[in-house]
């Protein structure tokens, strides 16, 4: 690995703990959400962790296209493609044995073409994205005479925020298993944020956020430990001085004479442009400032205050080092986002590597 600047470490023990622990605390079925390459931490290895698992039912995914991938790397357990099956997507789905969410009446007509005619049935109790409303039950129902329904779902938007718009949701979704009137093999809604609340009528979970180990709420009652650490570079050392103005528009000023440093991660590489003049790394167990504007492959960072740094010193830019520590929920909270965005963020240029 001498040669990669860089490297994301996916922790596989960490990941494991993870789903044990939402495992013993839900007591249902897992459905490990592994769409956008597992958040970022290469859907591949994430899978072939947790395939063995026995309550570890089903991969969600996003398109047929990240259902194909997981197929070809190996994964033989179901596929469920959240995002339903578009008509050009018919042959991708039959070769490869994937599994179609349905969430309106086109799909309905394009899953009549599929050589598998199993399917997951999608209501929208609140989200307004995806899925059929209560009111379109009974046209629905003459529909499902030539489809094995798997399973039920709806969908949980502001589990994380808002526990009363959320325990509406569950009533209304109770209203539509009754007025549907079918027993389908899995019925599920509670995504990492809505495991806390009670649906003793559902026995499988929809759960990323938490198997990577970011917590959607503070007083979260999951034990989780961080997935992935992201590591890189010192490419370059120098000195500015007093009134030195560093990268792009120069909007950092230096006040006084300094040493700085150059770490090998950008922008192309997962690092949020909102950094600039925020954000921080960690070198040699101490954090350090970033100055300047990030750049796409570099940005440049105050190591005045370290003792000791060289060339090919390792830099933190997720994880832990000493008593210091950066997460994702750091990054996203500086940026002004959410942890989802900065984890897929992170390129394919930096290189997944496999730890326990």
């Amino acid at each position: 690995m001498e040669y990669v600047r860089s490297l994301a470490y996916v922790n596989v023990s960490n990941l494991l703990n993870n789903v044990r622990n939402i495992y013993n605390y839900v007591n249902k079925k897992i459905f490990a959400v592994v769409k956008a390459d597992a958040y970022g931490h290469d859907a591949e290895i994430v899978s072939k962790v947790l395939e063995p698992l026995d309550y570890v039912e089903i991969f969600c995914v996003a398109t047929a296209y990240e259902g194909y991938l997981l197929r070809k790397s190996g994964i033989k357990k179901p596929i469920l493609v959240l995002g339903g099956v578009l008509k050009e997507e018919v042959d991708i789905f039959n070769d490869f044995n994937l599994t179609p969410v349905v969430s309106d009446f086109y799909h309905l007509e394009v899953v009549k073409k599929l050589k598998k005619n199993t399917v997951h049935i999608k209501f929208d109790t609140g989200m307004r994205r995806l899925g059929f409303y209560l009111s379109e039950v009974d046209k629905l129902k003459n529909h499902l005479n030539d489809l094995t329904v798997e399973g039920v779902l709806s969908h949980f938007p502001s589990a994380d925020s808002d526990r009363d718009y959320t325990l509406n949701q569950i009533l209304e979704f109770k209203k539509v298993l009754y007025t549907l009137n079918i027993k389908p093999k899995y019925i599920h809604i509670q995504n990492s944020a809505g495991i806390v609340y009670e649906c003793p009528f559902c026995n499988a979970v929809r759960v990323g956020l938490a198997i990577y180990g970011e917590k959607p709420t503070v007083d979260y009652p999951v034990e989780l430990k961080p997935v992935m650490s992201i590591v890189s570079k010192v490419v370059s050392l120098k000195k500015v001085k007093k009134g030195d103005k560093i990268s792009y528009n120069g909007t950092f000023k230096a006040e006084k004479d300094m040493k700085v440093a150059v770490v090998a991660f950008g922008y192309a590489d997962g690092l949020p442009r909102a950094l600039s003049n925020k954000g921080y790394v960690i070198i040699n167990e101490q954090k350090c400032r970033i100055l300047g504007n990030v750049t796409m492959d570099m940005v440049v960072v105050d190591v005045s205050h370290l003792n000791e740094v060289n060339v090919g010193d390792s830099v933190i830019i997720v994880g832990k080092s000493g008593n210091q520590e950066i997460t994702f929920s750091d990054i996203a909270n500086i940026s002004g986002t959410i942890p989802y965005e900065i984890m897929c963020g992170i390129s394919k240029r930096v290189l997944r590597k496999e730890v326990r």
